[in-house]
């Protein structure tokens, strides 16, 4: 009786202690009578690994279980005060087989299958993975899973991606023991490809070093779940491990994953948004370090009190270190952002387009940035000039959105632009520093905002009849701050805390930039935080109305009608639905509203007919499935179909979808997107230049002098494709040469500063020297304010920094080269008195006759060419030619005869050519008839 009682003692201390182990490891976790019974007769758990299930689980080389299932076992055991234990000898077929003769009792990372579902309980999911298939990147024949049907693929034995395609049997399965075996025979060739897990394939190729494998989403049956699989007999051990799971924190799992997985995008534009992003990472360090010892330069000084000559020279030191750090910044940049501008004018797509124009986005922004970074020891000097030009809000807004989607889609934050109608659009202003204030505002909020949100909000706060003041409210869910971080936030060079450098990174520089620039608008920057739970930044900022952009707006927007359009949208998110729905009560547009595709489908099979579709796209293949065949069946015309995306870089081309925009809506993208659709044309793809007809009709002559070869072909591409001919010099010696062999025909002088052999400055002087009229641009990165001051002193016609808006310097050059090639005297009435053996007497007489016999050429000639008559006209350009050789008209004489080559083809020219031979005979008329009159 005794031996009874002692026993039902030990019992239940055995059974007190493990209950107070595992209370003490989680007090969150609460087990029944049962599960606590079962744990004190069962603290070991054996537990089967597949060895080579990387980076979910695998033996590590010291015979270690690790991985991320390993790292969720461990917090596991801590809350439950079970323990762990396994065979790492066993490979994954072994374990399976001793799981089911159940000499193994939990599969700790497994797919669900139904043959192995007969003899294990399957736990929630706790982990989802994508499924992928791997193949050669020299494969062109494999795009997507359908491809593999009737062919033979690799996939790894008693794996879920087996019992996945016994559900396609017109594809044959080769099976491996390993994930590693069935690379490695895809690489060497033995297979056509692998069905496998996307994470796991790509950890192992990095770790083989197979650089020749590509990775295709396998989009059928969706994100694939991985379970924890217990022994059917041991129902209390699931409920356990479930507990378990369940207690693991999203911040918990979230820091096993970023240990473990490193994503990595699938796309071709990616390495190039990488290559951007490492290069404005490598330039704010280079610039943040820079400034520092400047900032360091300057507190020196005034510290020792120098003298004003020394001052003068550590200010001169100063520059020349700041204008050397620029030039090598801008040089490259001037590449990326010149390339991208050539690549806009190519054949793109609209997804390529835009990602082009992204690049190009954010090329100009980082030139702004530099600008302001290097201008930035000079705030206290108050010498940062701002633009007031008329901009439009939402070419801005665009911008900067578009800049910062990638940053936001990458970390999976949801942003929404908060718009009131009332906003005005049409203001004068400076559209670069808001940018940079916004932009440098979003990226604060997206560095330090893991999870959640970010809101930006445009809102007037005063209007009067040409002025206004608006808000952007920055808002986040981040990590916020408490009142002493907030205290050091504005100042440069500081940050929150270290502990926020060291994580996060940057200069400390941004914010007080931002601060700066808006109190030099005469605005004001605020801010309200919270401690875990996210900060709002808000700058307010008056501007100039343009009343004069608003009412060209204005007559825009009357003379289109869009009230005969009728519109379905397609859309789950309220918000996005009652935006899209306001704007098109603004634009007069008919609408009906459902909430999702199939609504929609059965809407249109009803016999309901619509314009446009405006669908909110999350599933490419739901879309084609459903709602574009119930179009296909109505058997009417289709509408137009326009989609709004979360994430553009993961949309896959679909024949059906006319036009993709990135949300969040913008006013004036949605409009112009609806002009394009219904034909109307897009107001902002016509860029204004001065004289551009004028420009592209006449042959100007550009020498571009630039020792850069890149710089070179930028500039070349960008010039030739005006109708411009271009000649290239290496360095300002060979640009000095070649224009005194060119300077009757040069029309203008583009010059790089910083050339070896001879800089820009030493042959501008030269070329000034020797003609003081032709115009000479200089293009440089280097236009601190005493490089400017040396290019006035030298008499330069203007200045472009690098890298350089390509519109810009179109526009630039077409105005004052135009201007001087109007200008240039078309007779070289030297030449023609020296014709005549030099007597100037007989010279004025023949050119007196000349001015009459033109005069009535000209009129006959354009009488010709109107009436079609090719040999008359041929003969007039022929008496024209040997007339203006005589004179000294030598560029009119080369155009008569290129006009009579022409026309006896039986060939008429074009317009432009036709036009271009008139005015430069007007202009030889005009200077004959001066010479005349002063003789």
């Amino acid at each position: 009786m005794r031996s009874q009682c002692r026993i039902k003692v030990c019992s239940f201390l055995m059974l007190f202690f493990v209950c107070s182990s595992i209370l003490g490891a989680e007090a969150k976790l609460q087990f029944s009578a049962e599960e606590l019974r079962f744990i004190a007769v069962h603290p070991q758990i054996q537990v089967g690994i597949d060895p080579k299930f990387t980076p979910f689980e695998f033996i590590t080389s010291e015979g270690k279980h690790g991985g991320i299932t390993a790292d969720v076992l461990s917090l596991i055991s801590e809350r439950t005060g079970l323990t762990f234990t396994y065979d790492p000898s066993l490979s994954w077929t072994e374990t399976v087989q001793k799981t089911r003769e159940r000499s193994i009792d939990l599969l700790s990372a497994v797919g669900y299958t139904q043959a192995r579902a007969q003899y294990m309980t399957y736990l929630e999911p706790y982990l989802h993975f994508q499924r992928a298939i791997i193949i050669q990147k020299s494969n062109s024949t494999i795009t997507s899973f359908k491809d593999l049907a009737y062919r033979q693929v690799a996939v790894q034995r008693d794996s879920s991606h087996e019992g996945f395609l016994l559900y396609y049997p017109d594809i044959t399965m080769r099976l491996y023991d390993t994930v590693e075996e069935a690379l490695l025979a895809v690489q060497h060739g033995e297979e056509l490809a692998f069905v496998g897990n996307e994470a796991t394939s790509i950890y192992l190729s990095r770790t083989l070093g197979l650089t020749d494998l590509q990775f295709i989403p396998i989009a059928e049956g969706g994100l694939q779940e991985l379970h924890m699989a217990v022994r059917s007999d041991w129902p209390q051990l699931a409920s356990i491990l479930q507990k378990g799971i369940d207690s693991i924190s999203e911040k918990e799992m979230k820091s096993i994953l970023d240990r473990w997985i490193r994503y990595e995008s699938r796309y071709d534009l990616a390495p190039i948004i990488r290559l951007v992003g490492i290069i404005v990472s490598i330039l704010v360090i280079i610039l943040g370090s820079s400034l520092f010892w400047v900032s360091r330069l300057r507190d020196a000084v005034k510290a020792k009190d120098a003298a004003q000559k020394q001052a003068q020279q550590a200010d001169i030191e100063k520059s020349r270190f700041l204008a050397r750090v620029s030039h090598e910044i801008r040089t490259p940049l001037n590449g990326i952002r010149g390339m991208s501008y050539l690549l806009e004018k190519t054949s793109l797509d609209a997804n390529q387009m835009r990602y082009v124009k992204t690049i190009s986005g954010a090329t100009q922004t980082m030139q702004s940035i530099i600008n302001d970074i290097l201008e930035f020891s000079r705030l206290d000097e108050d010498r940062i000039i701002l633009e007031n030009i008329p901009f439009a809000l939402d070419d801005v807004l665009e911008n900067c959105i578009s800049i910062e989607s990638y940053l936001i889609q990458q970390k999976g934050l949801h942003f929404r632009l908060n718009q009131p109608d009332d906003v005005p659009q049409h203001l004068v202003g400076d559209p670069t520093r808001l940018a940079q204030i916004l932009i440098n505002l979003l990226n604060n909020a997206v560095k330090f905002t893991e999870a959640g949100s970010i809101d930006l909000t445009v809102q007037v706060q005063t209007l009067a009849e040409q002025s206004c003041s608006l808000s952007f409210e920055v808002k986040d869910t981040g990590i916020g701050m408490n009142e002493q971080q907030m205290e050091n936030l504005f100042k440069p060079f500081v940050q929150a805390n270290a502990s926020i450098h060291r994580k996060y990174g940057g200069s400390g520089l941004g914010l007080s930039i931002v601060k700066a620039l808006v109190e030099k608008m005469g605005g004001t920057l605020t801010v309200t935080s919270e401690m875990g739970k996210g900060s709002a930044f808000t700058a307010t900022i008056p501007y100039t109305l343009d009343i004069q952009g608003s009412k060209e707006e204005q007559q825009r927007r009357k003379s289109i009608d869009f009230s005969a359009i009728k519109a379905l949208v397609v859309c789950s998110d309220r918000y996005l639905d009652e935006r899209i729905r306001i704007l098109f009560g603004e634009y007069k547009i008919q609408s009906e509203a459902v909430s999702s595709p199939s609504i929609a489908a059965k809407v249109l099979e009803s016999g309901n007919t619509f314009d446009i579709v405006v669908v909110e796209l999350t599933n490419i293949q739901a879309f084609s499935d459903t709602l574009m065949n119930s179009m296909k069946k109505t058997g009417l015309e289709r509408p137009k179909v326009l989609a709004f995306v979360h994430d553009d870089t993961q949309l896959k081309s679909s024949p059906f979808i006319d036009i993709v925009l990135p949300l969040p809506v913008i006013n004036s993208v949605l409009f112009n997107a609806l002009l394009h659709l219904f034909g109307k044309g897009v107001a902002d793809g016509q860029r204004s230049n001065p004289n551009p007809e004028a420009a592209a009709s006449v042959p100007l002559q550009i020498l571009v002098v630039e020792d850069n070869a890149t710089n070179q072909i930028i500039a070349k591409e960008i010039l030739q494709q005006q109708g411009w001919s271009v000649h290239l010099a290496n360095n300002g010696k060979v640009g000095y040469e070649m224009f005194l062999s060119m300077e009757d025909t040069l029309d203008l002088v583009l010059m790089d500063l910083h050339m070896d052999v001879m800089d820009g400055y030493e042959s501008s002087t030269l070329i000034r020297a020797k003609n003081e009229r032709v115009p000479i641009i200089i293009t440089s990165a280097d236009l601190m304010e005493t490089v400017q001051k040396q290019c006035r002193e030298i008499g330069v016609s203007d200045l472009i920094g690098k890298p350089y808006d390509p519109d810009q310097l179109i526009s630039k050059v077409a105005e004052l080269a135009l201007a001087y090639h109007q200008r240039r005297q078309s007779i070289d009435f030297e030449r023609g008195i020296f014709s005549i053996g030099g007597d100037k007497n007989l010279y004025t007489r023949v050119l007196t006759s000349f001015t009459s016999e033109l005069e009535q050429l000209l009129l006959s000639l354009r009488s010709a060419i109107t009436e079609q008559n090719l040999p008359a006209a041929a003969e007039l350009a022929h008496k024209a030619k040997g007339s203006c050789g005589a004179v000294g008209a030598m560029q009119a004489q080369k155009l008569c005869a290129s006009l009579q080559q022409s026309l006896e083809k039986e060939s008429m020219p074009s317009q432009e050519s036709i036009a271009s031979v008139l005015r430069e005979l007007e202009q030889v008329l005009r200077e004959a008839k001066e010479y005349v009159s002063k003789a």
